[in-house]
Parts: C-alpha cells; structure tokens; sequence
C-alpha cells in the first residue's frame, strides 16, 4: 500500500511537472515572440512592451500557428474582449473589460489601416492581417467616436520586394470549407502589387428541432488588391481597395415564453417600476423554428466595399506628413422569421 501510494504520488508530480512544462512552453515562446511586435496603438511605430497603455497584438504568424478564422477566435485568445456572434456575423457587438451598451453603436470601434470603418467584420479575412491590436480602455483622445471602452486596430499586408504565392484549402465537419490564396511581389523597383481572394461555407453548426434540417447557413467571397508605390526615401504611397459579400440564412435563435419575461417588479428606481424585463438563468434550448414556411426567403446579406489611401511624405529625418482617406460602402438585406418561434406570423424585412 505505501508503495502504491508513492507512485500514485510520483505519477501525480510527474503530470503536474508535465503539465506546467506543456502550459510554460508556449508562454514563454510567446514571450519570446512579444520582444520583437512593434504597434502603431498610438499612432506611431514603439515596441509593445513601450506602449504605455493596455494592448493586445495578434501577428500574422499567431493566426497561422493557432489557426484563427475570424475576430470571434482572435477574442478567444485576448484577456478581457468577448465577441459573440450569435445572433448572426452582421449584429454582433464587440465588449472589452465589461463595458457594453444595447442600443447605438457599440463602445468598440474598427479601424482598418487607419481608416474608420463601420458596420461588422466577423468576416473579415485575417488571412490578408499582419496584425490585429486590440487597444483596452477609453481611446476617444486618439481615436474618435465610439472608442470608449476600447478599439480594434486592424493592419493589413504589404507586398514585399519579391514574388511569393500561397494557398489554403480548408474542410471540416458541418460541410465546413474554406479557400484562400494570395499572390504578392514587385512590378519594377519602386512598384509591388498583391492580390488575396477567400470563399468560406459551411450548412450550420444547429439543427432545427422542427423539421431536423441544419440552420445558420454562413457563406462568404472576399477579395482584395493592394499597391505600394516606393520611389524614394521621402515618399511612400499605399492604396488598397476590399470587396466583402456574405450570404447567411436564418439566424439559429430561440425565444423564450413570456412567462419568462417582467418576473419580479421594480421599486419604480429602473423602468419607472414597471418591471426588468428578465430576471433568472437563461437555460439552453432547442432551436425550433418554421422560417422555411413563414419566411422562406429568409437571408441575412451583406456587400462591403472599403478603399483607402494612405500618403507619407517625409520632411526631416525625424518628421513624416501623412495623409490617410478612407472609403467604406455597406449594403444589407436583413429578411427573417423575426421571433424564432413556431406557428407564428412576425416577419421583419430591413434593406
């Protein structure tokens, strides 16, 4: 008995001791790897142990190493940011460190290459990132609007001074698949060039307890073309030009009964006493849904086109005039069985 408990000892040191060597290892790779990120949080280009306030980078080789599809994963792996895109890619809403809103525009705002963009990029393709920075705490002084909880800096690739190409075909379950490529490289000595293209599909992570067939249909084609003209050291110009259209189905929602709804009134202190419209524990349940009969045409669309324009000019050694101009363009069809439920009539329709 003493010499089964010893090894039931040792065996538990050993895991712990493998445990932490397998939890470490990564760490302090990553570490390693953080040394080396320079950030443009505030603007300018600084080391991201430097930047004096809360930021989180995502490299371009952290979205390959950990296989990162989309701002929901890139969430994942970032201390105090929850991005739930449950409702549909379209609605989703960004929070970092609690702070959140329901109505308006969300307390986190996008910004890709320095442009302001609004709207959702779920589907952003990541794939065509060199770096995402998630900015933590208020950020309206340096960026703007609708930065009071924080922003997210997205910056994109450049082509580089020699031809390179690369290809992905991805394919999972849920008839889960994805294809990506992209081809960069130089047109001469001042000029490169590079074009990346991405189609991603899957038939739903849900099934639909009220006929058995899947929903949360998602489908998405992006493309984008960037040029950098280099002619000397105190010019630089950079255009780039993004096309977005996603194609999903109806959202994979339940509602709940109203009997769940206004359970305990008020003081009179919150609704002018008329009651919290949920107090409790939201329990999981089935998704049970007629959309197919009620709103057969049920879809949630979208089309992006963002541009932007970005132009250096150096003037000392020390001093750089920029100029960035941004372009950004959204058209959505919203068409859905609007509360989820069976045997019922309520259709909304938002163009």
């Amino acid at each position: 008995m003493k010499h089964s408990g010893k090894t039931k000892r040792h065996a538990a040191i050993a895991a712990s001791l493998f445990g932490s060597l397998l939890i470490s290892t990564p760490l302090q790779l990553f570490a390693q790897d953080v040394e080396e990120i320079i950030v443009t949080a505030r603007k300018k280009s600084e080391s991201i142990q430097e930047v004096p306030v809360a930021v989180t980078a995502i490299t371009a080789n952290m979205v390959e190493q950990m296989n990162l599809q989309d701002l929901d994963d890139i969430a994942k792996v970032t201390a105090g940011m929850t991005f739930d895109p449950e409702f549909s890619r379209t609605s989703n809403r960004p929070v970092i460190r609690g702070q959140a809103n329901i109505n308006g525009f969300s307390g986190v705002s996008y910004f890709i290459d320095g442009v302001y963009v609004t709207g959702s990029i779920n589907d952003y393709d990541i794939n065509d990132v060199e770096r995402i920075e998630v900015v933590k705490g208020p950020q309206s002084a340096l960026y703007g609007r609708n930065t009071y909880s924080g922003a997210i800096n997205i910056i994109t690739k450049s082509p580089g001074d020699e031809w390179s190409a690369r290809g992905q075909v991805k394919a999972t379950d849920d008839s889960q698949q994805e294809i990506s490529a992209t081809v960069k490289g130089p047109l001469g000595d001042a000029l490169s060039v590079g074009i990346t293209g991405r189609f991603y599909e899957t038939d739903g992570f849900w099934t639909n307890s009220y006929d058995g067939t899947d929903i949360g249909l998602q489908e998405s084609t992006s493309f984008s073309g960037v040029a950098v003209l280099d002619p000397s050291d105190r010019f630089k110009a950079r255009a780039r030009v993004y096309y977005n259209q996603t194609r999903d189905g109806q959202p994979a929602l339940f509602a709940q009964p109203a009997s769940a709804n206004n359970c305990f009134p008020d003081s009179g202190s919150l609704y002018a006493g008329l009651g919290r419209y949920y107090c409790g524990v939201l329990q999981p349940q089935a998704i049970q849904n007629d959309w197919r009969e009620q709103a057969p045409n049920a879809r949630d669309e979208n089309e992006t086109l963002q541009a932007s324009l970005a132009l250096e000019f150096g003037l000392t050694e020390n001093v750089t005039l920029t100029s960035i101009t941004g372009y950004n363009k959204v058209d959505a069809t919203f068409i859905t069985e609007a509360d989820y439920d069976v045997g019922s009539f309520a259709v909304a329709n938002f163009t």
